[in-house]
């Protein structure tokens, strides 16, 4: 009960222009929210309008007398006489987490939002889901009619299979699996590069120093 199929009104015939961070807290209101099961986990990618934040750190674009507004609320001491360039950079490098409009109402219903890495939609099992219905609707065109293509996608989601739904996790799961063993590869790979080079330096330094104590040696004799 929580699918949204729009008509876009762009002709890019790109519909994520459609989609903005009001309309997208709208349907989480009111059709996400109804419908999830006690504290879920929600899987979120990083669209610009998943992350509108609360409270979001002064830019450059914000009045002096805000940036001075915002720090006092977050009880960080600056001097009054600092320009703005400073002021930003007393805010930027304060210790203030990101806090998301769109995982704070969803916290507040106890459920957790889990956010993807930048750029690694594979890991996230919907894109597996919506993979298959375009192909499904895209399979069947001897009707080019919009109001058809709306009857197959409502069709295809709502007789999609758990278990369908399950071989996505899983492929999920192993994608990530294999992200983290190349990760504990590479480690070992820098790891191994480091104490190589420590140990040639520590060789290289042993080396000239010989020579040195020699010389000292007949400098020694000579004198």
């Amino acid at each position: 009960n929580a699918l949204l199929i729009f008509k876009s009104k762009q002709q890019t015939g790109d519909y994520h222009n459609d989609m903005n961070s009001e309309n997208f807290t709208k349907w989480l209101q009111t059709q996400i929210l109804p419908n999830l099961p006690p504290r879920s986990v929600i899987v979120m990618d990083n669209a610009s309008y998943h992350s509108v934040q609360n409270d979001k750190k002064p830019t450059t674009r914000t009045l002096v007398k805000d940036i001075k507004e915002w720090l006092n609320e977050h009880h960080i001491p600056f001097d009054n006489k600092m320009r703005k360039p400073e002021l930003l950079l007393i805010a930027k490098r304060s210790h203030h987490e990101k806090v998301y409009v769109v995982d704070q109402l969803l916290k507040e219903h106890e459920h957790e939002v889990l956010r993807l890495p930048p750029y690694h939609a594979d890991l996230n099992p919907i894109e597996l889901v919506w993979g298959d219905i375009k192909g499904a609707v895209a399979q069947d065109m001897s009707n080019e009619s919009l109001n058809r293509k709306r009857e197959l996608c409502i069709e295809q989601f709502k007789n999609y299979s758990v278990e369908k739904w399950k071989n996505c996790c899983n492929h999920v799961l192993k994608i990530e699996q294999s992200y983290w063993q190349t990760d504990g590869l590479v480690d070992e790979v820098i790891d191994s590069i480091i104490i190589t080079s420590s140990n040639e330096d520590s060789s290289s330094n042993s080396d000239t120093s010989e020579p040195d104590t020699d010389m000292e040696a007949e400098d020694s004799s000579a004198v």
